[in-house]
């Protein structure tokens, strides 16, 4: 998610090692309370670090149970609902659903000025923050290291939900990394997690509805 990645650009050589995808699913309700899903997969030795404390914010989402748990214990409004964790080949994959109770406790979760709901307004936006310029060696490894994984978003909104693009001067683009669409409430996001990672200029997607 946001914060996922702005953790992501912090440690490059973790990112390398773990190949990682993310897959979110957001239910928003008209007075801002909601269901979050997520899902990721994470190499398998990295969740015994997640569980030494203080070592959660070198990592891109929360590992482990504990991990989830104390993340969502320092919020207030959140609470854990289930949690599963699957091994598929050398990866494990981690399931969580929470639920909050208001706009403001998604976006500490996601992290302050990166997921900005105006439930009011209806509407929402989200900021991709942009990656230093990488040399072509670099984003080589990159997008071999990433190969298939994605960040994947569904958002499902109390109304005709509507989408809009913007650059890091706030003007209107069509043109961004990976698909989206929307039909009737629901918006689905989907991107390579190597073109994510190598999008250098930062981008925002408003949802309306």
């Amino acid at each position: 998610m946001p914060r996922i990645i702005r953790s992501m650009m912090l440690m490059p050589l973790l990112l390398i090692v773990s190949c990682i995808g993310v897959s979110s699913s957001i239910e928003l309700n008209g007075d801002g309370s909601g269901k979050l899903q997520l899902e990721y997969r994470l190499a398998g030795e990295l969740e015994d670090l997640g569980k030494l404390d203080g070592n959660e914010k070198w990592l891109p989402v929360p590992v482990g149970r504990a991990d989830m748990e104390r993340t969502v214990s320092r919020t207030a409004g959140l609470k854990l609902l289930s949690y599963t964790v699957r091994e598929e080949g050398k990866d494990r994959i981690y399931r969580s659903e929470l639920s909050f109770t208001s706009p403001e406790a998604l976006t500490a979760f996601f992290g302050a000025g990166e997921f900005r709901p105006d439930i009011p307004g209806r509407k929402l936006s989200i900021t991709f923050a942009g990656s230093q310029p990488a040399d072509k060696e670099w984003s080589l490894v990159v997008k071999d290291s990433l190969q298939g994984y994605s960040f994947s978003l569904s958002l499902k909104v109390p109304g005709t939900a509507a989408y809009t693009w913007f650059d890091k001067a706030g003007n209107k683009t069509a043109v961004f990394p990976g698909t989206c669409s929307t039909s009737g409430q629901k918006l689905e996001y989907t991107v390579s997690m190597a073109d994510l990672v190598l999008m250098e200029t930062p981008l925002s997607m408003e949802v309306r509805w």
